[in-house]
Order: C-alpha cells, then sequence, then structure tokens
C-alpha cells in the first residue's frame, strides 16, 4: 500500500512533529519542477496537510498531517491535477516501466527526425508527404504525452514544461501541413516538429536511466537479504513469514534475513554491504545482528528481532528517503524562477511572433523564432539542478555510512570550521571496562551488585562496565541521573550512590590515591562513599586518522570530555587533538559550543549519548554515532552507522561536493537560459537545433550529478 504512518522518532525533527503522520507515494507524469510546485500547492492547501514536498527529480511526494487523513484524500488531489499517484512499492516498477515507455518512442522518433533532417539534402518527388506523414507519427503517437500533460495543464491554469513543447511541435507541424497541403511557397519545418519531439523525448530518456542507476545503490542496500529462511525444525519460511520470535539456523556464507539476537554459536559476520563496516564483527550468544550481515565462519541459531519496516536496513531505506525529499535552501531560487517561467515564456513567445512578423511582414520567419522560443526555454535542466544532486549524493552518503537528514545541512557543511567531538563513545569505543576496585572495609562484590542493579537503569556508556557482574531483581525506586556526577537511587530500599567524587559528602582518606590517568567512580550506600572503581576505554584504531583528515579539510578540531583533565590529554595526545577541555558538565558543552559560535565560529558537533543532545542541537551541524543515544541521533544532522569517525570527515567532503555540485548545475542551467533565449527570440537558434541544445542541457546536469556517484572515502582503507 502508500506508504502511511506515524512519524517515527529516528525521523521526528522537532517536538511539532509529534501527533503528525507522514504519507509517501509516487508521482508519474510529472515533466519539470513547475508540476512539482503545482502538486505542493495544491496539497499544503488542505487544512488537513501541515506540509507537502514533492521531488520532481525522484517523482516522489512526502506529505506531513494530521492523524486519520484518508489516503484517498490526498492521492485524489494529486489525481485531479493530471497526474498519477501509485504506491511507494512501486517506485522501482513505476520507473522501469517508465524509461521502457520512453525508449520506445524515443528511438522511433529520433530516427524519423533524422531522416527529416535528411530530406532536406536528399530530394526526390513526394518526399514531402513521405515526411509529413512520417512526422505526424512522431508528433501525434510519440509525442502524445506531451499534448494529453498539456490540455490538463492548459484546462487547470497550471502551465509547465508539457505545454511548451506541445505548442511548439504542433505549431510547427500545423504550419507545415497547411503550406504542404495548399502548395504554397513558404518553407517547411517538419523536421523541427520531429526534432522537437525526438530530442525531448531522448532527454527524458537519459533522466530516467539516470535516476534508475542513482537508485540502483539504495535498492540493492534494501535486496541483500536471502527471500527465506531454514527454520530449527528445517522447515522454510518465506521472508515475509517471519515474525518477532521466529527462530532459525544460518549456515556459513549465508546472509542474515533479518535483525536477530544470536542464541547459539560462534562465528564473525561482515557487515560491509549494510553500514561500510570493513572490519569482521564476533558474534556469540547474546550478540545482536542485522538484516543483511554475511555469517562467514560458524553456523548459528538467531531469533528475529525485527522484521519488516522495523529492521535497520529498512530504516536506513528510510532516512535516505527523508533525505532525498527535503529541499536544500539554495533550492528555493530555482522554485521560484520554475513556478513563473513556463508563463513567461508564452507570453516571450507571442511577443517573438508579432515582433518578426510587423517587422518584416513574413509569417515564416516569425513562426521559426517564436517556436524555438518554447522550445529552447523548457527548464528540464533547472528543475534537475538541485534534486537530482540531492538523489545522487545522499545514496552515495548511506553506501559510506553517513545518514543525512535533510538537504538544509549542506549549505552548514559549507561553513563548517571546528568540529568538536565528545570524548566517550566518538574518539573512544565508549564501552568502558573495570580495571581494578578498591573496597577497603566493604565487600567489593555487595557494592559492585548494587552498582549494577543502578546502573542497569542507565542508558549512560558507563553502564556497559558493569554488565559483567551478577545481579538479583531489585526493586529501584527514585531512580536519579545527577548530569555530569553520576546516577542515585533506591535499591531494595537501600539509598546507592555511583558516580564522580562530587556526587558524595565524603570521600574516605583510603580512596583518594588514585593515577591520574584512569576513569575513578566511586559507589555508596548514602552519602559516603565505600567503593573506588577504575575504569578503562580504548581509544579507537581510526580516531587518530579522523583528525588528520579533518585538518586536511582545514577544519580545527576540539575535544570534551566530563572525564579528569589527565585521562582527557592522555586521549588527546594519542589522536593528535591539541584543544581539549576536561571535566565538563553537559551545559558546559551546551556553553563550549556558543562560546565559539559568538567567536564567528560555525561549529559541528561529535556526539552519542543523551548528555551531548544539547551541545548537538545548539550546534550548526550536528553529528551522532549510531551506537549512541536515540535522544543523540534525532538531535543530530548526519548519523554515522559505522561507528567509524573517519565517516565524519567523509560526511562532510561529501556535503561540501554535493553543494558545489548543485551550484555548478544552477549556474550552468541559469546561464543557458540567459544565453539561448535571446538566441531563440532573435530568430538565430532554429527550432531543430533549439531542442538539441535544451536536451544537451539536461545531460549536463544529468553527468555533473552523476559524478558525485564516483565520490570516495577520504581514509587510507575506504570503508565503502
Amino acid at each position: 500500500m502508500i506508504a502511511n504512518g506515524n512519524y517515527p522518532d529516528f525521523m521526528a525533527s522537532g517536538p511539532h512533529l509529534a501527533n503528525v503522520e507522514r504519507t509517501q507515494f509516487v508521482i508519474e507524469g510529472m515533466s519539470c519542477a513547475a508540476c512539482a510546485a503545482k502538486i505542493e500547492e495544491a496539497l499544503e492547501a488542505q487544512e488537513t496537510v501541515q506540509s507537502a514536498r514533492v521531488n520532481f527529480a525522484t517523482s516522489t511526494s512526502l506529505i506531513l498531517h494530521e492523524p486519520g487523513v484518508p489516503l484517498r484524500n490526498l492521492t485524489e488531489i494529486v489525481d485531479s491535477l493530471g497526474f498519477r499517484a501509485l504506491p511507494e512499492s512501486d517506485r522501482q516498477s513505476v520507473q522501469a516501466s517508465s524509461e521502457a515507455a520512453l525508449r520506445r518512442r524515443a528511438i522511433p522518433a529520433l530516427v524519423i527526425a533524422l531522416f527529416a533532417m535528411l530530406s532536406m539534402f536528399v530530394r526526390f518527388p513526394a518526399i514531402d508527404w513521405i515526411i509529413a506523414a512520417l512526422t505526424t507519427v512522431s508528433v501525434w503517437w510519440a509525442g502524445w504525452g506531451f499534448h494529453r500533460s498539456a490540455k490538463i495543464q492548459i484546462a487547470r491554469r497550471s502551465l509547465a514544461m508539457d505545454t511548451l513543447i506541445s505548442l511548439g511541435a504542433i505549431a510547427a507541424w500545423s504550419w507545415s501541413v497547411a503550406v504542404l497541403a495548399i502548395g504554397a511557397d513558404q518553407g517547411l519545418h517538419f523536421g523541427g516538429a520531429s526534432s522537437i519531439i525526438a530530442f525531448v523525448l531522448l532527454g527524458k530518456w537519459w533522466e530516467a536511466r539516470a535516476l534508475k542507476t542513482s537508485g540502483d545503490a539504495l535498492e540493492s542496500l534494501a535486496q541483500i537479504t536471502p527471500d527465506h529462511v531454514q527454520l530449527t525444525n528445517g522447515e522454510i519460511l518465506r521472508l515475509d513469514q517471519i515474525v518477532v520470535g521466529t527462530e532459525f539456523i544460518v549456515a556459513p556464507g549465508e546472509r542474515i534475513a533479518t535483525d536477530s539476537e544470536v542464541l547459539q554459536g560462534h562465528s564473525e559476520v561482515d557487515a560491509s554491504q549494510s553500514t561500510g563496516e570493513t572490519s569482521l564483527i564476533e558474534v556469540s550468544p547474546g550478540s545482536l545482528v542485522s538484516g543483511g550481515f554475511l555469517n562467514c565462519s560458524g553456523a548459528l541459531t538467531l531469533r528475529a528481532t525485527a522484521v519488516g519496516n522495523d529492521t535497520h536496513l529498512a530504516r536506513i531505506a528510510q532516512l535516505v528517503e527523508e533525505a532525498q525529499s527535503t529541499r536544500a535552501p539554495i533550492q528555493r531560487i530555482a522554485d521560484q524562477v520554475a513556478a513563473k517561467f513556463v508563463p513567461a515564456v508564452i507570453l516571450i513567445s507571442v511577443g517573438t511572433f508579432f515582433t518578426h512578423w510587423l517587422a518584416t511582414g513574413i509569417t515564416d520567419n516569425a513562426l521559426i523564432a517564436s517556436v524555438a522560443v518554447l522550445v529552447v526555454s523548457c527548464p528540464c535542466s533547472l528543475g534537475l539542478a538541485t534534486p537530482l544532486a540531492i538523489f545522487v549524493g545522499t545514496g552515495r552518503a548511506a553506501q559510506l555510512g553517513v545518514m543525512v537528514a535533510g538537504a538544509h545541512i549542506l549549505d552548514s557543511s559549507k561553513a563548517i570550521d571546528t568540529v568538536v567531538f565528545d570524548k566517550t563513545g566518538t574518539i573512544t569505543k565508549g564501552t568502558p571496562f573495570i580495571t581494578d576496585v578498591l573496597a577497603p572495609n566493604e565487600s567489593k562484590l555487595t557494592l559492585l551488585t548494587l552498582a549494577t542493579e543502578l546502573e542497569s537503569r542507565s542508558g549512560h556508556p558507563i553502564a556497559q562496565a558493569f554488565k559483567f557482574f551478577p545481579s538479583t531483581p531489585s526493586e529501584i525506586e527514585d531512580f536519579t541521573m545527577h548530569p555530569g556526577k553520576g546516577i542515585s537511587g533506591l535499591v531494595n530500599g537501600i539509598e546507592v550512590r555511583v558516580g564522580k567524587a562530587e556526587l558524595f559528602d565524603r570521600i574516605p582518606q583510603t580512596l583518594t590515591a588514585s593515577s591520574s590517568q584512569e576513569s575513578i567512580l566511586f559507589i555508596g550506600r548514602g552519602s559516603i562513599a565505600e567503593a573506588k572503581v577504575t575504569l578503562g576505554d580504548e581509544v579507537r584504531t581510526t580516531s587518530a586518522e579522523t583528525i588528520e583528515l579533518l585538518r586536511q579539510l582545514k577544519l580545527e578540531v576540539a575535544l570534551l570530555s566530563g572525564d579528569s583533565y589527565q585521562e582527557t590529554r592522555n586521549v588527546a595526545d594519542k589522536v593528535g587533538i591539541l584543544n581539549f577541555k576536561a571535566d565538563v558538565l553537559p551545559e558546559d558543552k551546551h556553553r563550549f559550543i556558543s562560546d565559539l559560535q559568538s567567536e564567528g565560529k560555525c561549529v559541528a558537533m561529535v556526539g552519542d549519548g543523551i548528555n551531548d543532545t544539547p551541545a548537538l542541537a545548539a550546534s550548526d551541524l550536528g553529528i551522532a554515532l549510531q551506537s549512541g543515544t536515540a535522544a543523540a541521533q534525532r538531535a543530530a544532522d548526519l548519523t554515522i552507522i559505522t561507528n567509524d569517525p573517519r565517516a565524519v570527515a567523509d560526511g562532510i567532503a561529501l556535503s561540501r561536493k554535493t553543494l558545489r555540485v548543485i551550484k555548478t548545475n544552477l549556474v550552468w542551467a541559469f546561464s543557458y537560459n540567459l544565453i539561448a533565449m535571446p538566441l531563440a527570440i532573435t530568430g538565430l537558434l532554429r527550432p531543430t537545433h533549439a531542442a538539441f541544445a535544451m536536451a544537451l542541457s539536461s545531460l549536463l546536469v544529468i553527468t555533473n550529478s552523476l559524478s558525485l556517484r564516483r565520490f570516495t572515502s577520504l581514509s587510507s582503507e575506504s570503508p565503502a
């Protein structure tokens, strides 16, 4: 069915979306950006619709509306404008059938156009009538789609590209038929009429092929899962029959069908095709794996934890589609021009005809100039300039392990001059481990058990350090997080505190001596610390390379941490960061970002925890690692799904390149019209040349946008 549902948490961009539903469908029949603008205008005119985004390049729509709005209400609006709203699931088949239909019409039309132009040099009796018959087939069969759309557009006063093509082709064909029928001594323009249809169809075919090629990467990502699984009892189930809780077997060399938990077996899995992670990942009972992972060694018994649209791969696809449906700020210029462009061109064409006719009295020349104006001014390249580049760029970013929240980040990425990292979980692995426990007067096991029970309620990375210690079912009350200090609560009625020294009223002398190189936590029953826990965290092997890559992009780098000065400095020295700040609270991170911005810096913040959320939201560009909390990911503009910090540099570099491609496309599209329009008005550009120039302008924009597919990772060992 057409995609419709509550706006998911990971796609929400603010509190205003809390009670909004999201509907997507494919729109068939759009010919230019003006069509998309008309559909958006009609949808947003509905009181129940909050916003509508229609992407001409991808033929998709994204509508945010009040809950409970029937799908038919939305699709009928689109259908009433002369387009077709189709299920989102049909996009691939719609693109394939559209490309095939364009090919079937473009090739015969091109052959006819070439024959018509050749007839100017090869003459024999009745050739004009033969060309007239062939051109009639080209104009009224191959070009019928343009005329049908133009009729609807004129009836609804929503003129677009098809109107220009239809008027130009019919005018040239009608004039030529009339001249041939009465035997007048005037020029015939069958070649121009057939060329208009042929070259425009050729350009549309190029567009369809480019979009299909650009979407192949994302489609292949969604199709890497197998279509069936073998249950533990030997029965075979189709992928769509799997439900949460289904237990199945994956042999070595097979791909995992859906997100699952390992029940039995030990193996290594390859996640490169779904996340871009280059290293093999060891899995054992209790490990979580995603659909699409390749099982490399041992046999595994798995239990499905998510199916269908709830899987990791499905969420990636949704995020990319969401980003591709957004609009870059720079696109507003093109949209505003496209909305007024077609009516203005028709007026200019009419004015051109009468100007030439009054000046020379030659109807033939006046017609040639006016038709050339109609054809050369079709805003195809203008409509494709931004959305196609975003479509290709976000798809390539997904392959590199970077999820882009929206096209608005392109402007931010260009201006970024400083990148601030939170230490834990970004520069380090964020999986702390306990290296030592000191409890002079109490049982270590008792205190660790109490701390483990309390930490089970915490989403902080430090909680992972306690997961290996025994725990018993306990009643936990008054659980409280003290940002930057620790946690407290009642465990079976006993007050327990776990955190930094600031969380306690007193630290006994026996616990104060410590190594300044490590992170320290205290545990206490009440306000007095009773045990000291020393923690370690491993620096990611790619962190130092990440910092070097960012410097190559001429970016300054800073490091923030809630840990001690010495530990933070130790990590900063290992990865090559000179500017760092330790012992920071969450509000300090926010203040640090604000202070940099007040100095005129444009700041990107990289974090992964709930404590990073205010800083991520305050930064000019928020970047979160997928291993972090959902709150951090919601506050971010970029999400790194590989958990490899090198992808931060890739994301910024690719965003900048995408913006450069968009600007190049727009410069070309506007320059083309500024140059071609005067040539057509003055009669120096004939309709045949105008049609070819228009198709060529689209081809240049398409080729430039597709160059983003060749973007490679900046790292020496590319993750994708």
